[in-house]
């Protein structure tokens, strides 16, 4: 068992319990562990601090999954968090009885590092980004689909970006069970989607916004509302089944504007809802040129910020994005804008509105800020976990 002494900066009080463990901060090693190993990591001291897996091409070299030495094991201990995942899901946070599609596991913020899972009604759609745990997938799949009594478990992911530097091929399809069908219908607080597992973004959906799309309906009636980078619809589609006075959508991938079309068809709204292809940045000075303003607008763009060095360059499109919003939003009107980087902090990202706001001579009243729903939750040493940042604001006359 290989032996990992970390030095006295990464022990600082604020840090110590961050699963990360990076190259710099690692004083001396005793063996020769190979990737995807578990290794025991020691303060200067040499007391006991953690196990992790290792992997020496990664930015991410030790991973750790628990600060309790009598855990080594990690298959049992992986057991264990999965029950205790599915338990929050289930009994404390009651998905079942609002949906047949959520995160089942949350990577660090469920205790398994590098690890998510997204139920679709029978089926469980698992993605991974750490060589050790995906030595454990099989065990993990079949702990999740038992004990939520599913068909079947597919695995994505392609071999690039993180997944192909940890060293892992491409996803593999079906790893327990039976095949999911290509297209699957599920249902999230009434409104019906398809899924086409092996073509959609993630895992298929973006389930991360449920309780945004949950407070948006709440705030449609009678509303004219856009969708901006609509992905499958499903702002548009609530505030569509909600009463909207009316709603368009747009998306720039024509893959994305066919599934929304689609959901619309399936909730019986394909009258109440226009969707059409479109860039951001186009259709957004287009209705300003058209003079074309809205009460409700929601901006959830792609991912602007990718790695630390596009955030300048991500802040600038936010900033753009946010001025043209505001130009086409109606006094007392309400923004919804969303960035899903987690680069991109909440403080950063507000930052972001200030500036379009300073720049277009305007004033805004912040009603609440947004984030992940509890399927998604963070670990509060790990803020990486946090990744989904949202904002409302209200126009002033």
């Amino acid at each position: 068992m290989a032996v990992l002494t970390l030095n006295k900066k990464r022990l600082r009080r604020d840090y110590i319990r961050h699963p990360w463990v990076y190259h710099n901060s690692v004083e001396a090693t005793e063996g020769t562990p190979k990737n995807g190993d578990v290794v025991e990591l020691r303060r200067p001291d040499g007391r006991f601090l953690a196990w992790g897996f290792i992997n020496h091409n990664s930015k991410l070299f030790v991973r750790m999954y628990t600060f309790d030495e009598s855990e080594k094991d990690a298959e049992k201990l992986f057991r264990k968090r999965c029950k205790a995942a599915i338990a929050l899901r289930r009994d404390v946070l009651k998905l079942d009885e609002r949906a047949n599609a959520y995160r089942v596991l949350h990577s660090e913020g469920d205790g398994i590092p590098g690890i998510i899972a997204d139920r679709y009604g029978d089926y469980l759609v698992v993605s991974c980004t750490s060589l050790g745990t995906y030595k454990l997938l099989e065990k993990i799949a079949e702990e999740l689909a038992t004990g939520l009594g599913l068909k079947g478990v597919f695995e994505v992911g392609a071999s690039k970006g993180i997944r192909g530097i940890e060293g892992l091929p491409p996803g593999r399809g079906v790893i327990w069970g039976e095949a999911p069908p290509e297209e699957l219908s599920i249902e999230i607080d009434g409104v019906k989607q398809k899924v086409k597992i092996a073509e959609g973004q993630k895992t298929g959906l973006f389930l991360d916004q449920r309780n945004n799309i949950r407070r948006f309906a709440d705030l449609c009636e009678g509303q004219t509302v856009l969708d901006a980078c609509c992905y499958g619809g499903s702002f548009g589609l609530v505030a569509a089944l909600r009463g909207a006075e009316s709603v368009e959508a747009f998306d720039v991938s024509s893959a994305a504007v066919e599934l929304a079309r689609g959901n619309a068809i399936l909730n019986g709204l394909e009258d109440k809802i226009t969707i059409k292809r479109g860039d951001l940045f186009t259709e957004l000075r287009a209705y300003r040129e058209a003079g074309k303003k809205f009460t409700r607008i929601v901006l959830d763009p792609p991912n602007f910020a990718g790695s630390k060095r596009d955030i300048g360059k991500a802040k600038k499109a936010y900033v753009a994005a946010h001025s043209l919003a505001l130009k086409i939003l109606e006094p007392g009107g309400l923004l919804l804008s969303f960035t899903c980087s987690h680069h991109i902090t909440g403080k950063i990202f507000e930052e972001t509105v200030l500036e379009a706001t300073r720049r277009e001579s305007m004033s805004v009243q912040v009603l609440e800020r947004l984030g992940a729903g509890s399927d998604h939750p963070s670990e509060i040493f790990c803020p990486e976990g946090r990744y989904l940042n949202g904002i409302i604001v209200r126009l002033l006359g």
